[in-house]
């Protein structure tokens, strides 16, 4: 029963339009890396990690499009194995079926795969096919910096979150450099670097395409932000001076102390706080291969949800492997969301069985279904095709409980998947 609840649910899900809450997708289709081939491309982000994971040391040698395809191939093909039936691997063998009709990638098809991967590359249509055509997303929330707003963002497909950890964290010369070739604003004083700040931000958020801001800052450092003092964060920002009010050469090295990034923290937090901007965060798993997982963990942040009620924060990758907390967090604080994105790929079953937790314990308008996640575009399109039938799985469940109907589970869904996201991001086009 519950196999024909799923077929029936699935059915209805695969065809929807969705919103992609997150990306790091180039924001032109133009802006690709044409010097590259389907082994290289592929290694951007994630499957690489379960490929070092499972012992493989020759990254550079696989990536290297110079070298003969098969060759890294053979190199590679004992550890692909390995690591295949991860969600990462997965998704590659998804997309590869999606967009290129090859069921898997393996040693009899990565040829053929790779020559009608280089076609699509060269076509000037591919971001069409696996955007549109394939993945039938409405548009994606793709995260970008300072330096990307003079970019030619392809709005068609394309809205922003902007990240401006560089303000919170800045780790030389170069990075006060382009603050201040950005703004005019010659940085001499903690408050001009604020007012740099806010520059930027007025400046982004004019735009209609500019949605959210985020941080990844749990790559750095713990999520707990402390309230401090423009003293205290003053004393750490004025380290980075040298003699005569001069700061170092653009060349040199440093990190501002932990006072000042907490002080500017909250200082973003303040200023979506006053205009109801969404706040996207990385919380859970990092990328690639070893860091300090419990840096990530979303109870770090309770101080903020506490203080600013009038930003909704959006708590990326199910915060894995915290997801239970995170259920908790979106229990009892209104302004805090569930975003599944990156997710589905990390573990499938753990959103299958999150999903079903927070149907019990979670308000369902608190739940993005779907964020791509990925560098490069081919992903995107094998990443929403497991997120479909994710979803699909944990309310088929739920349906079987008796819970509630079809019909329900199909609304549910597309409210996760659509609805929620269009209206946590003000998406006014999608």
């Amino acid at each position: 029963m519950k196999e024909r609840f799923y077929e029936e649910i699935y059915d209805y899900l695969k065809d929807i339009v969705i919103i992609d809450t997150h990306e790091h997708i180039p924001v032109a289709e133009k802006y690709r890396d044409q010097q590259t081939d389907l082994l290289k491309e592929y290694m951007t982000y994630y499957f690489c990690s379960d490929l070092v994971s499972a012992g493989y040391r020759n990254m550079d040698y696989l990536t290297d499009i110079s070298k003969p395809l098969m060759e890294r191939w053979l190199d590679v093909e004992p550890y692909w194995e390995l690591a295949r039936y991860t969600g990462y691997g997965r998704s590659l063998d998804y997309s590869a079926k999606l967009l290129y009709d090859i069921d898997r990638i393996d040693r009899n098809t990565i040829e053929e795969a790779n020559d009608k991967f280089l076609k699509a590359l060269h076509s000037g249509n591919h971001y069409k096919k696996v955007l549109t055509d394939v993945s039938k997303i409405a548009v994606n929330v793709r995260e970008v910096i300072m330096s990307d707003l003079y970019d030619d963002i392809d709005t068609r497909y394309v809205n922003c979150a902007l990240r401006l950890d560089n303000f919170m964290y800045p780790k030389g010369g170069n990075d006060l450099i382009a603050v201040e070739n950005a703004t005019g604003i010659r940085i001499t004083c903690l408050s001009d670097w604020l007012e740099a700040c806010e520059c930027i931000l007025e400046k982004a958020f004019a735009t209609d395409y500019i949605v959210a801001l985020k941080t990844e800052a749990a790559y750095e450092r713990p999520l707990f932000f402390d309230t401090v003092t423009f003293s205290e964060a003053e004393a750490d920002f004025n380290t980075i001076f040298h003699v005569g009010g001069q700061y170092c050469r653009a060349d040199e090295v440093y990190r501002v102390g932990k006072k000042f990034q907490d002080y500017m923290m909250h200082f973003l937090c303040r200023w979506a706080n006053k205009r109801h901007i969404p706040f996207q965060i990385h919380t859970g798993l990092q990328e690639g291969n070893a860091n300090i997982i419990s840096y990530s963990d979303p109870t770090l942040l309770t101080n903020l949800f506490m203080q600013y009620k009038d930003v909704n924060f959006d708590i990326f990758h199910i915060g894995y492997p915290y997801q239970h907390t995170l259920s908790a967090l979106a229990k009892v604080f209104p302004n805090v969301y569930i975003d599944m994105c990156w997710a589905h790929i990390i573990s499938p079953t753990a959103c299958v069985n999150s999903l079903v937790e927070w149907a019990d314990s979670v308000p369902l308008n608190k739940i993005s279904a779907f964020g791509g996640d990925y560098c490069f575009i081919d992903g995107v399109s094998g990443h929403q095709h497991m997120a479909r039938m994710n979803v699909s799985r944990a309310l088929a469940i739920k349906v079987e409980e008796g819970l509630f109907d079809v019909e329900e589970a199909k609304r549910i869904g597309k409210m996760m998947f659509y609805d929620t996201p269009k209206k946590l991001f003000q998406l006014k086009h999608a």
